[in-house]
Formats: structure tokens, sequence, C-alpha cells
């Protein structure tokens, strides 16, 4: 994939739990790697790797990626992040994170709220997961994910064709806590209620 700021050449997820495997701090693949690792299959294409993390954590995040080019995607602007606070209010949500090998972009890192005990969803913090809830774990491979019913919540916002095709693929196989979850945090008669099971 190629954009205005260069090219990207994400890692394979392999190569992105290598790297995070002994990280200090609790992280998580998001966006369409977490909905294929919960189904164990495949059934797209993906333009970049989704790593997520807590935004309190950041610092641990730039001490983890010393050997990384690392910029604050926010505003449609790309700025040079060196492990100062990323901030909320200014919707830094994001890093695009490249090594020095290329050049391109390898990994999008996207910046979650939580506390010790919960996940929160950023754009409405009176929605809340245990981390047990929120977190999930991959089998047999143990790859910790966002569940599904949480990234197809952060999916429903500007919905692309993708996402529609990544709903019509996952909400069937949500449990009904999931599902139950997802649909009350989604406006009534939702479009994707027809996938409900």
């Amino acid at each position: 994939m190629a954009d205005g700021y260069g090219l990207w050449q994400p890692l394979s997820l392999e190569q992105a739990v290598a790297l995070f495997r002994d990280a200090p701090f609790r992280w998580w693949v998001s966006g369409g790697h977490a909905l294929e690792l919960h189904a164990a299959r495949s059934w797209r294409d993906h333009d970049d790797l989704d790593v997520s993390f807590c935004r309190v954590d950041a610092p641990l995040v730039r001490s983890l990626l010393t050997d990384w080019d690392i910029h604050i995607a926010a505003a449609g602007l790309l700025s040079p992040w060196f492990g100062q606070t990323l901030s909320a209010a200014a919707h830094q949500n994001n890093l695009w994170a490249r090594d020095w090998t290329n050049g391109s972009w390898r990994l999008d890192l996207t910046i979650s709220e939580g506390n010790e005990r919960e996940w929160i969803f950023r754009r409405d913090p009176e929605i809340r997961q245990r981390w047990s809830d929120a977190v999930l774990h991959s089998k047999p491979t143990g790859i910790p994910y966002l569940a599904p019913h949480l990234q197809l919540l952060f999916k429903a916002k500007g919905r692309r064709r993708k996402d529609d095709i990544d709903a019509a693929e996952v909400i069937p196989i949500l449990s009904e806590a999931q599902a139950d979850f997802l649909f009350a945090a989604l406006p009534p008669n939702d479009p994707w209620t027809e996938h409900r099971k």
C-alpha cells in the first residue's frame, strides 16, 4: 500500500508477535487481523498490521522500539514521536512505525484507553469491559487480540466496504454476550443486525 506519506510494507503477524512477545506492558493485535484470529481463518487481504496498547504505557512502547522511526499520525499530519505524552484531546491515537532498513512503514500502533481492571472505549468512556473479556488469546498460539465485538464497534464508525465484509463474517460467530454488548452500543436497527444469528 502506498499513500502520500510513503510506502507501507507491513510486518507479518508472526514478525509483530515476535517483536512484542516479551514486552513489559499489555498489548494486543487489533484491526482486521484480530477478527481473523478470533475466527481462526482469513477472508481478505490487509493493507497494514495494527498492534494496540494503553496510552499510559506509551513510554514503555518507545523504550521497546528504540531502533524504530515512529511518528504520530493525527489530523492528517505525521510528526516525529520521541516518547512524549500522547494527547487524547488532540486525537493522538495512532503511531506509524518504520525500521531503518528500507524506509517503509511497518506497523500501525493504535492507542487505547484502560486502567488496571478495564478496557475503555476511546470514543465513549461509558463503554467498558473487563480485560479478560476485552483481550482474548488465539488458540493454540496464545496471541492476544481485541475481542471481536469491540473491534467491530470501532469499525462501525465510518464504515468501509471491508468493514461490512468483516461484520458479515464475524457477527454470526459472536457469543450471545458479545452480540448483546455490540448491538447495545450501536444505534437501533443498525444494518449489521441482519448478520446476527
